[in-house]
């Protein structure tokens, strides 16, 4: 009996504010377009961030910085410094706008922030990673290097760019020394820029310089003076 007087109750709550306008009246047709919008909006966002995590993977293996992981503490030290962090703070921020948008949903409500983010960063990485074995990344470098990419281009440029403030040199070998201790790169991305040139590299010590070939590309890690690279880790491609 008390729970039939409740429902009434509610009942009555309802009618009365409908009747003083405090509740708006909104057609199915209302709830479907916005369920619509919702979805499209959730999509989308989703979409921009599995570009952002494919972005992030093109980026570490095509600059080379993945081989900073191998250098020790300041090889580390310097692949945090290089890191987009950019592209990994859009990533948090997509993550958190796609849930918001999916607890518009009935069903958000009944899951948590936690589930819901993780499940859609665990699709994500799958799919950026799939997108990072297609030429989407080296397509849209290439058009950077020609000038051709006005939105992301400086971003996609600086993915080759030898970071020497850092102590980051890229390069092709030219010749080896006899005493196998040491070897000449030379770097010229055809920008006529301060990062082309030819330096001597300093081998670190217990690295077989003799593994390295005439025409192979590196990644080389260190201090520089006058041209000469003292290096503490260096990576072929």
């Amino acid at each position: 009996m008390n729970t039939h007087m409740e429902h009434k109750d509610i009942k009555q709550v309802v009618i009365n504010k409908i009747k003083n306008k405090e509740v708006v009246m909104r057609s199915r047709a209302y709830f479907v377009w916005q369920v619509v919008v919702i979805a499209f909006l959730a999509g989308l966002i989703f979409l921009l961030l599995t570009y952002a995590i494919s972005f992030i993977l093109f980026s570490v293996h095509e600059s080379g910085e993945q081989f900073l992981l191998g250098f020790g503490f300041q090889g580390v030290y310097t692949f945090l410094t290089l890191f987009p962090w950019w592209a990994f703070l859009a990533i948090l921020l997509l993550g958190i706008l796609t849930e918001y948008l999916l607890r518009r949903f009935r069903f958000g409500y009944r899951t948590s922030l936690l589930r819901v983010f993780g499940g859609l960063f665990v699709m994500a990485i799958i799919l950026g990673t799939i997108i990072d074995f297609t030429p989407l990344h080296n397509f849209l470098l290439d058009k950077a290097n020609r000038g051709e990419l006005p939105l992301f281009g400086s971003a996609y440029e600086s993915i080759r760019t030898p970071h020497r403030d850092e102590g980051v040199f890229r390069g092709v070998v030219d010749s080896i020394s006899a005493r196998a201790d040491s070897f000449v790169i030379s770097h010229d991305d055809f920008d006529n820029d301060a990062d082309d040139g030819i330096f001597m590299v300093i081998a670190p010590s217990g690295f077989d310089v003799t593994l390295l070939s005439s025409g192979d590309r590196v990644y080389v890690a260190g201090t520089s003076s006058n041209d000469v690279i003292y290096a503490y880790g260096v990576g072929r491609f």
